[in-house]
């Protein structure tokens, strides 16, 4: 009996040493003039133990209520008033920061219950935060440059109290310099704070490298004033997933979203845009899922004294690969339990699991699969006919429309079958007997339990239809109606499991399960039956396979995305995921399915599947002659065909709303539902982004501070465009500021010639015009609007 012990393929040190981001770092750092190393502090150098700052807010009115203070209001109403005060303190105050002792003199509460507030509030803080562990290893790396370290922050907590809290979680740093805006009244976004830090340490800008996770505030505001920078972040990609799978209601703890973060930002330098996506795939989508999965098969095993894992191929290799890491991680828990790959398919167990008695019934089965040929079943079953020679890749189900020497091609069939029943018989006893012995020779005849991707349970079940020695149980990753019906056949455990809320989700996951199966069965073939050796070993028999070099550099990209994740996950400390978590898991790979962003669409719908029911026959996920079909139908029609009866179309469109999404990128969202004002002025914004590109402007004026702006000033900032001033007529009746922006009138706005002037409005633009022009004095200005 073998025992495989899977060692992981890195520390997390190594791995991160070659990792792109800290090649970055490696550059910006060798520039010899970069004497100091500026930090953002929180979600750069800080993390906050919990998925949403104002979760503080709530946990704050909580305590307090807790303690026995009477709150007229419960911690969720709380919540949103003490957001609301914020916002109010913001829009009143003078200077580019608010204070903390400001916020609180807009709640409608007595000056009591805003002490015990305050208190409670800064306490909460200094429980949920801790030190981000790849700004550590920067940290470190600048230290031993003998970079002098600067905090900075755009924050309304006081100077005095962050540098408590440096101490508290990182005592080394007891006498660093501190910028914060709450103290200072000016902002990072502004450069305002930036421009302080330079003035008080007398450093030159070319001087500081400075890292933070705010696409304007540390990146574009920094360079502005001659910093370099490096963004901490997730491409803007990631967080539209992120921003999607909250719509899905898919809540992850938020260590578990720190991990993937960390797992994206580790990734290895010198990989091609698509390897960049399939590293991301098991980074970010598919690393958390499986490793929570793996911790799940191990308590599994425990609690039922089980030490053998056999995990099914070709899935199988990355979950062992899983498994077994985490064995290595909690080897003190797991001491005896060992996972082996277990070379298994449909294929391979079909013919073993058939019982004499039931053969009849076992053929007609085989004519209910898809794209199964007369080749096929001759292959299948060890015999041949040389009237069937030319109708060999024929699909079964079209038989019964061929004659063939004056009779039914089915009946034929069927004769064909009969004639050769004992032959037939002697091949799935021999075929039995060398699975019997292949699977012996794995468990030493020991308990076992199986591990698989799941569906219907189809393999686990045939297995133990053909083995004397039954698996303890079947650990599925996900399961359906099917394998609801096989768990009377084998016991089945599923990590999704099908319940009524899960049902919707396990189906759709389970009509295009292409684009996760692709990925997770690596770059082998799929196991075709068993042999025996000569020296009467019996080993698997598997399909020869000639993957791309482009295919395989993307599974072992994804593979080595799945292995960071569960370094990070295993750094954090993440224990086994309860309920809640296992259905986010589904609501996860639902997104995926039904709304995938483009880079989705385009990758995963260029793989090709190898349809492993014993059909030879390969397609892509995403192919030209399902769109056109779907385009002839009429991409609505198809939809609500679809929408009916999710089977529509199964046997030419493997992947219908990555299809969809294919022809129109914002098309499921809209069918879906959860357009919302994230996407309300998205075709606006393009258009004026177009505009100004056209213009190749760098630097703007934008007209026009509502909600609108709100939306567009991201995407200027992405597409490195400056906003130099915002102009709105509210602010005649006194400046203020929105998203870091000083807002002010149009009266003492300064519109020099050659300036580029964008309206960020879809209403009165033409009223604004004729003000616009009215109030300056030259006629060389490039006015660009939606109209």
């Amino acid at each position: 009996m073998s025992h495989e012990k899977i060692i992981p393929y890195s520390s997390l040190h190594q791995m991160v040493d070659d990792c792109a981001l800290f090649q970055r770092l490696d550059v910006l750092l060798s520039q010899h003039q970069i004497t100091h190393l500026s930090l953002d502090l929180f979600d750069t150098f800080f993390r906050r133990a919990c998925a949403e700052p104002s979760w503080i807010f709530e946990e704050t009115a909580r305590r307090v209520l807790a303690n026995g203070v009477a709150l007229p209001m419960e911690a969720e109403d709380y919540r949103l008033c003490r957001i609301e005060a914020e916002s109010r303190a913001r829009k009143q105050s003078s200077r580019e920061e608010v204070r903390f002792t400001e916020i609180f003199a807009y709640l409608p509460l007595s000056d009591e219950h805003k002490r015990a507030l305050m208190v409670e509030e800064l306490q909460v803080e200094r429980d949920v935060v801790y030190l981000d562990p790849l700004v550590q290893m920067i940290l470190l790396r600048a230290q031993c440059r003998g970079l002098q370290v600067i905090f900075i922050s755009d924050m309304y907590l006081s100077e005095a109290f962050l540098r408590e809290l440096i101490i508290q979680k990182c005592p080394q740093l007891h006498n660093v310099c501190l910028f914060v805006s709450s103290e200072l009244g000016v902002t990072k976004q502004s450069g305002g704070l930036f421009q302080q830090m330079l003035s008080r340490l007398k450093i030159k800008p070319e001087q500081v490298l400075h890292i933070g996770d705010n696409p304007k505030a540390d990146v574009q505001s920094a360079q502005q004033i001659g910093l370099a920078s490096l963004h901490f972040d997730l491409p803007d990609h990631l967080s539209e997933i992120l921003e999607n799978e909250k719509l899905y209601l898919a809540n992850l703890p938020s260590n578990m979203q720190h991990a993937r973060k960390l797992a994206v930002l580790s990734m290895p330098q010198q990989l091609s845009e698509e390897e960049q996506f399939f590293y991301t795939y098991g980074a970010f989508i598919l690393g958390p899922i499986l490793t929570a999965f793996s911790k799940w098969v191990l308590h599994s095993a425990k609690r039922l004294k089980v030490k053998n894992i056999l995990s099914l191929m070709r899935e199988g290799g990355i979950f062992a690969a899983c498994i077994n890491r985490q064995i290595d991680f909690q080897s003190e828990q797991y001491p005896d339990i060992f996972c082996q790959t277990c070379y298994a398919s449909r294929k391979a167990t079909y013919l073993p699991a058939i019982d004499d008695s039931q053969l009849e019934d076992a053929v007609s089965q085989t004519l209910m699969r898809r794209n199964y040929t007369v080749r096929d079943f001759f292959n299948e079953f060890g015999i041949q006919d040389v009237r069937l020679t030319s109708f060999l890749d024929t699909p079964l189900a079209f038989l019964d429309q061929i004659a063939i020497d004056g009779q039914d091609g089915l009946q034929l069939m069927a004769d064909v079958f009969e004639k050769n029943i004992d032959q037939i018989k002697s091949n799935i006893h021999k075929s039995k007997l060398a699975m019997r012995d292949y699977f012996g020779g794995l468990t030493g005849n020991e308990p076992y339990l199986l591990v698989d991707l799941g569906g219907g349970g189809t393999i686990p079940s045939q297995i133990s239809k053909a083995m004397q020695q039954q698996p303890m149980t079947s650990l599925l990753l996900y399961c359906n109606h099917r394998g609801s019906k096989n768990s009377v056949i084998t016991p089945i455990s599923a990590f999704i499991p099908v319940r009524t809320d899960t049902i919707k989700g396990i189906k759709k996951i389970a009509r295009s399960p292409e684009i996760f199966e692709i990925v997770l069965v690596g770059l082998e073939g799929s196991t075709l039956g068993y042999r025996r050796t000569a020296e009467g070993r019996v080993v698997p028999r598997q399909a020869e396979v000639s993957y791309s070099t482009q295919h395989q550099q993307n599974i072992r990209s994804f593979e080595a995305g799945i292995s960071a994740y569960q370094l990070w996950d295993q750094s954090l400390g993440i224990p086994e995921p309860d309920l809640d978590e296992r259905l986010s898991f589904l609501r996860m790979m639902e997104r995926l399915v039904e709304c995938p962003v483009s880079s989705e669409v385009r990758y995963l719908g260029n793989l090709v599947h190898e349809d492993n029911f014993g059909s030879e026959r390969s397609y892509k996920v995403i192919n030209s002659s399902g769109l056109a079909r779907v385009h002839s139908e009429g991409i609505e029609s198809f939809y609500r065909k679809f929408s009916k009866n999710m089977s529509y179309g199964e046997r030419w469109l493997a992947w219908p709303q990555g299809s969809l999404s294919r022809l129109d990128p914002d098309l499921m969202m809209d069918f879906v539902g959860l357009r919302d004002a994230r996407y309300k002025h998205a075709q606006a914004i393009e258009r004026l982004l177009e505009l100004t590109q056209s213009q190749q402007a760098t630097d703007v004026i934008v007209y026009g501070a509502g909600e609108f702006f709100e939306c567009l000033a991201p995407e200027l900032v992405k597409n490195n465009i400056h906003i130099r001033n915002v102009i709105d007529k509210k602010a005649n009746f006194g400046h203020y500021q929105v998203m870091g922006y000083d807002v002010i009138p149009l009266s003492e706005s300064s519109i020099p010639s050659c300036s580029v002037l964008i309206i960020a409005s879809a209403s009165f633009v033409e009223e604004i015009k004729r003000d616009i022009f009215a109030a300056i004095s030259s006629q060389d200005v490039t006015i660009l609007s939606l109209n």
